[in-house]
């Protein structure tokens, strides 16, 4: 296996290129992210700071200089920023190069780090059935992240139909909670300061919400990376919490106002910087996504260790015990 990792300075792909330098059939780890990362290590890692916005064939011929035959596509803008056009350029353009890049360097495998928020829509079930990997990606087209998942997502799937020689696997993950959890859930206990003791609550709406245990994202990436699967799954853990036990768990108190009024404030407090999140973050608060993770068990055959009620546990003890 000679890899190469987009978004390689994220936690949980620090975590997996700690593995995979103790594994002998990893001969070789290339990490490329926008921002710094470690530039070497034992088992054969090597780092170069690199921008998906960049012409696809430099990317290309970065993979053919290493010899890489295998992609892990990670990279992405988590946290909403004010410059849209470059919210896109980097999910949207950055992934496009990713698998131009792929194709024209002849690698035999790629997996994709999609995401169950391309489920985001009013309609979707509150209780079982949930959300199949046929249901077409769409995302809310509120909110940038999940609308831009869904957009690579489907052309992922295109590239997959495009080059049936490469095997390629779509892991749609949901909210990856844990110790080292920074990401939507820690900032919106955070806002606007740790102390504060209500969360805003979409009022009539306590959808139910899935996440995924940290340790098994990892063991789930570790494992697509060493497996032939191919096609899409839904790497969800069982079980589902509710928005207000979750904003419970973290010891704080739901603060109820209408989807207007909510709305209306969110975008007013983007708009001057003083939210984190734009108003369309209300879509992922408002509406059920959770996806059925059967086939995650069956084809893919790994039964995450944790649910998505222990997942919250583990996060709100840890996020509790700083403050």
């Amino acid at each position: 296996m000679r890899l190469a990792i987009t978004g390689s300075s994220g936690y949980l792909a620090q975590q997996l290129v700690g593995r995979l330098a103790a594994d002998p059939d990893c001969e070789y780890v290339l990490g490329l992210d926008i921002r710094p990362g470690r530039s070497e290590m034992a088992g054969g890692f090597s780092f170069v700071r690199f921008d998906l916005t960049a012409p696809w064939s430099e990317l290309r011929d970065l993979l053919v200089q290493h010899r890489i035959d295998l992609g892990l596509h990670l990279a992405w803008q988590f946290n909403p920023i004010h410059d849209t056009a470059r919210e896109r350029a980097i999910d949207v353009d950055g992934s496009r190069n990713f698998f131009r890049a792929a194709a024209g360097a002849g690698l035999r495998r790629v997996v994709y780090a999609s995401s169950t928020t391309v489920y985001v829509q009013p309609g979707n079930p509150s209780q079982p059935p949930f959300l199949m990997e046929e249901i077409p990606p769409r995302g809310t087209t509120n909110y940038l992240y999940s609308k831009y998942k869904a957009e690579v997502d489907r052309e992922a799937q295109d590239f997959m139909a495009a080059h049936p020689g490469i095997e390629v696997l779509i892991l749609r993950a949901p909210i990856v909670l844990g110790a080292h959890t920074n990401n939507i859930v820690s900032q919106l206990f955070d806002w606007p300061f740790p102390a504060f003791p209500w969360v805003f609550q979409v009022q009539g709406a306590d959808p139910p919400l899935q996440f995924l245990a940290e340790e098994d994202a990892g063991e789930i990436l570790y494992r697509a990376l060493k497996s032939h699967v191919r096609g899409v799954i839904n790497a969800a853990a069982d079980g589902v919490v509710r928005f207000s036990e979750v904003v419970g768990a973290a010891g704080k108190r739901s603060l109820k106002l209408p989807a207007w009024l909510l709305h209306a404030l969110t975008g007013v407090l983007w708009v001057l910087h003083l939210s984190p999140f734009p108003s369309g973050i209300l879509d992922l608060m408002r509406y059920p996504w959770v996806a059925d993770n059967t086939r995650l068990k069956t084809v893919f055959g790994y039964q995450p260790c944790f649910t998505s009620q222990e997942a919250v546990k583990r996060f709100t003890a840890a996020y509790l015990a700083r403050y």
